[in-house]
């Protein structure tokens, strides 16, 4: 396990922030001066260990799915500044769970429903949509990568006591999942749900940013390639990020799905039932690229499938890795990175 239970059954209880200060701290946040406001809340959760109460933790969440918005507005608006600030603190806040536990030993920081998690997942494709290129498509494509990253981030957080190479013995009862609302949302959801959700969402993802993801050198393009901007180089490693934090997200999932289906990794069910998800999404997409001949549709098709695989970074995947690459036919290439002997 990456921490282990005894570290975790002795984790400090979190202190409470002074009542009042959270209003106060969160316009600080949420404002143009904002390293302000994040510089507190680094300061009370990394030196006096506070954390924030749940209605600024529910406002933080909403910041995450949608980027800021002035006091008294319901229009959202991109501030890359402010969003990356938010990010870096609530990252931070779901990475003390190693560390401190409230008192109710409720976690940190975490969604409240289903619905927090699929905004989540859909982010890269709600707040990207008609941009081809250019700082919007830049901006959006942060707020969708920094998202993908919490979503990971808070499953891997919530099983950190679990070693995710084995789901033998996993049992996640009513106390456990206290401190796991990611899980416990996935768990209300529909596990299998959520993994073909996940999947769908990262296969859109890809496909939709293929531009920014692939290296497409070797495909005729009829639009011709543009020398690259500074929009495009943000692009290009926001669509990267996002899209090996969504793979990361539908490794743990597929875990979860294991666990609750009492198979190992290496059972074919689970590399079957993200099969299924992702073919049947990919043949969705690509109705979008009818202009595209057979012969570099073919190969779009077989990078596609490749860089899918490849955003599943999780060490523990692997074995679905190997299963998928034989039930999609890349098996060939996942040899040449050394996936497949």
């Amino acid at each position: 396990p990456a921490v282990s239970m005894s570290v975790l059954e002795k984790r400090k209880t979190a202190k409470d922030f002074p009542p009042g200060l959270n209003n106060v701290l969160w316009c600080a946040l949420n404002s143009p001066e904002a390293q302000t406001g994040a510089n507190f809340l680094r300061d009370l959760l990394c030196v006096h260990d506070s954390v924030p109460p749940s209605t600024m933790v529910q406002k933080l969440m909403e910041l995450a799915k949608f980027g800021p918005k002035a006091e008294g507005s319901s229009v959202y608006f991109k501030d890359p500044h402010r969003i990356e600030l938010a990010s870096e603190y609530v990252c931070g806040l779901v990475s003390a769970s190693s560390r401190l536990v409230r008192q109710d030993s409720y976690a940190l920081f975490g969604p409240s429903s289903w619905d927090d998690i699929k905004v989540l997942l859909l982010q890269s494709i709600v707040e990207t949509e008609n941009m081809i290129s250019g700082r919007r498509l830049a901006q959006g494509l942060q707020l969708a990568a920094r998202g993908a990253k919490l979503l990971s981030l808070m499953l891997t957080t919530e099983l950190q006591g679990h070693n995710l190479y084995f789901t033998s013995s996993v049992t996640l009862d009513s106390q456990s999942l206290k401190g796991m609302p990611t899980v416990q949302s996935l768990k209300s959801y529909g596990v299998r749900s959520g993994l073909n959700a996940a999947v769908r969402h990262t296969t859109k993802c890809l496909v939709r940013h293929s531009r920014w993801v692939m290296d497409q050198g070797d495909l005729d393009s009829t639009t011709g390639r543009r020398s690259a901007s500074m929009s495009d180089e943000c692009c290009a490693l926001e669509a990267r990020a996002c899209l090996d934090s969504l793979g990361s997200t539908v490794c743990v999932i597929a875990w979860l799905f294991c666990v609750e289906e009492r198979i190992e990794l290496v059972d074919p069910s689970v590399a079957f039932v993200i099969k299924d998800a992702f073919l049947a999404e990919l043949e969705r997409c690509l109705e979008h690229f009818p202009e595209m001949n057979e012969r570099n549709k073919g190969k779009f098709v077989k990078k596609l499938k490749m860089y899918f695989l490849l955003s599943l970074v999780e060490d523990f995947c692997t074995p679905i890795v190997v299963s998928l690459g034989s039930m999609i036919g890349v098996e060939d290439e996942l040899s040449l990175v050394g996936l497949v002997k």
